[in-house]
């Protein structure tokens, strides 16, 4: 065969479309993984309490080694992939035809989307079917009113008060230092609650990529559930890192669920100092303050101390940043993936915070805090 020939032949299988293997077996798979109604005690005791942190410690340790998103690698990686992909389809069509090419891309599509289900399952997805905390510790189920909501932005403002001037050094500008400093404290926390320590942290990381959109969605951080790292938004204010970090470290725990994933976060800050007791408070006046009728918030408001309403109109600032439309937009995917993943309130278990932190054994943390 001349060389010319041979050319031509690797062209042709190059771009012919091809039969796809493995894409049915992993389908099913990952359909067993998402709808499969494992007993929640059984996640809970094999995977979320034994499982699981042997692989957030292996997975976190390596990502922690990149100064990179891994994440934003990830997206880059796909689009290069997606894009070279297509390519070749539309030569498979012009030689193959249309329709051969068509079933080859969805057969691709599917073994794709399939192995990052599965991947994301068993990396940490599994956790949004453990015992929920507040049966594990048998928790009263609180339905807060507004004079309990007022209640609570009145003792978070004056712990909030005392905080606030805190001693030189407490202050800290880097998400790095917080790092540092926050662990003690949130092993604390898990362990007052039962949960298995966070052994390996996550290093607090920026996404190049996804940055622009945590501006206009409002979003503060997020956990990679591939990699198993911390991202958080670089522009946030100095007083709002300590409980963001603390938040997305609780995801990293185990605390898949939105409202326990505060709840903790917020409890490992009042385990800390005055300034990680200090970003605790602003987010449950905060919190509170948006859940009350307009008229309500505006009189506990008033009450604030003048420092505190600073800082929360320095956020507020912050925000400023924010696009409804997105907001809105994100906000809906997000209802959707929470639902398909067994959060039944979708974006509203975000409010369930409330109502675990106005239980013991997180209220009478921010009763009888002490630290310095």
């Amino acid at each position: 065969m001349t060389p010319a020939g041979r050319a031509g032949q690797r062209t042709s299988s190059w771009a012919a479309p091809q039969s796809i293997s493995g894409w049915i077996g992993l389908l099913i798979v990952a359909v067993i993984l998402a709808v499969l109604p494992l007993p929640s005690w059984t996640v809970e005791r094999a995977y979320s309490r034994n499982i699981y942190p042997t692989l957030q410690s292996g997975l976190t340790s390596f990502s922690n080694i990149v100064p990179l998103a891994l994440l934003d690698l990830m997206i880059v990686g796909a689009v290069i992939l997606c894009v070279r992909r297509i390519m070749r389809l539309l030569r498979a069509a012009r030689i193959g035809g249309f329709v051969p090419a068509l079933g080859e891309g969805l057969a691709r599509l599917i073994r794709a989307a399939s192995v990052v289900t599965i991947l994301f399952f068993l990396f940490w997805g599994l956790n949004y079917r453990r015992i929920p905390l507040e049966e594990a510790l048998k928790m009263p189920v609180l339905h807060p009113g507004a004079a309990d909501l007022q209640s609570i932005i009145s003792d978070a403002n004056v712990l909030a008060s005392r905080t606030r001037a805190q001693p030189a050094g407490q202050v800290r500008e880097s998400y790095e230092d917080i790092a540092r400093d926050l662990i003690g404290p949130f092993n604390l926390a898990l362990k007052k609650l039962d949960r298995p320590a966070l052994v390996s942290p996550g290093r607090p990381k920026y996404s190049l990529i996804l940055t622009p959109f945590f501006t206009w969605s409002g979003v503060t951080g997020m956990v990679d559930p591939l990699a198993l790292e911390s991202i958080v938004h670089p522009d946030l204010l100095p007083f709002e890192r300590p409980f963001v970090l603390a938040h997305e470290w609780a995801h990293l725990a185990g605390q898949a669920d939105e409202a326990e994933a505060s709840a903790v976060g917020w409890l490992a800050c009042m385990q800390g100092d005055r300034a990680f007791a200090y970003s605790a408070s602003l987010y449950v006046i905060e919190e509170a303050g948006a859940a009350l009728p307009t008229n309500r918030w505006l009189d506990s408001y008033r009450k604030l101390d003048p420092g505190v309403q600073a800082d929360l109109q320095a956020i507020r600032k912050r925000m400023e940043g924010e696009r409804p439309i997105v907001q809105h937009a994100a906000s809906e995917v997000y209802d959707k993936y929470l639902k398909a993943n067994h959060v039944d309130d979708g974006v509203r278990s975000y409010s369930r915070a409330l109502a675990l932190i106005m239980a013991p054994p997180f209220r009478d943390a921010l009763s009888n805090y002490s630290g310095g």
